[in-house]
């Protein structure tokens, strides 16, 4: 009976990870280096059973290293998918209150309606520290006002986004990474290659407002949602950012 027990266990525990695993894979886009892996693997056992040990032995040298290098490859990937993880326990506390939320909209569609190009992202469970640095210290209070007036064009704060972490607005004007995705964004403008960017760094949710037509897109887990109008943007906030109150429509 014990060992049906634990059978059950660690059948489960293995079918847990393995679901992680192919979620892992699918968000990352790691399936062509999963492949690679996968033919390297072939090639070992190959190797192994035409005794080919001068072979062999050159493959267990450096699969050690394959390892590390997929870590590297990866290490945005995999440090976006353990904080997604670490998400659903009681440890996770991030938060925004509905005023904020209700204010971001309401500077996004105002800049979309404007065609004036922005760049905000919400900070959720992984922190943005290092981006905040790359840019100009507000610590102010989230307005709409105020990230419209930081958009505007000819504004010294106008290139680079704005990141926001709970009810303030902690910097303007930073730099984030490009997406490494070079085929799908290869039609991508500077704002929503940063935007897909630090989605793919990061679990932040980054709002993007295109300067040529005003459309509204949301990066977020590495993809790219565009042409959004008030209600799918309302409704993609609400199902991804944890609210301290219910949020109500804006022209309530």
């Amino acid at each position: 009976m014990l060992r049906l027990f634990t059978a059950g266990v660690e059948i489960i525990t293995l079918a847990v990870i393995f679901y992680y695993v192919l979620i892992f894979i699918r968000q990352a886009g790691a399936v062509q280096a999963l492949v690679g892996f996968a033919m390297l693997g072939v090639a070992f056992i190959l190797a192994k059973t035409l005794h080919l040990y001068v072979l062999a032995s050159i493959f267990t040298l450096f699969f050690p290293f394959l390892f590390l290098a997929f870590v590297i490859i990866f290490q945005s990937e995999i440090r976006r998918a353990l904080a997604e993880l670490g998400r659903h326990r009681i440890f996770s506390s991030t938060s925004l209150e509905t005023r904020v939320i209700q204010e971001v909209i309401g500077a996004t569609l105002e800049l979309s309606r404007k065609k004036i190009g922005g760049l905000i992202a919400l900070q959720r469970d992984i922190g943005l520290g290092i981006w905040v640095q790359s840019g100009v210290g507000l610590e102010s209070r989230v307005s709409r006002e105020l990230l419209e007036s930081i958009f505007m064009p000819g504004g010294a704060l106008h290139d680079g986004g704005v990141i926001i972490e709970g009810d303030r607005i902690k910097a303007a004007a930073c730099s984030f990474p490009f997406s490494k995705k070079r085929q799908s964004t290869s039609s991508l403008g500077m704002r929503h290659k940063a935007a897909l960017g630090l989605a793919e760094a990061s679990d932040a949710l980054v709002i993007v407002i295109s300067e040529e037509t005003g459309t509204i897109s949301v990066a977020f887990k590495g993809r790219l949602t565009r042409n959004l109008e008030e209600a799918g943007l309302q409704s993609l906030l609400e199902k991804n950012i944890h609210f301290k109150k219910k949020t109500k429509p804006l022209n309530q």
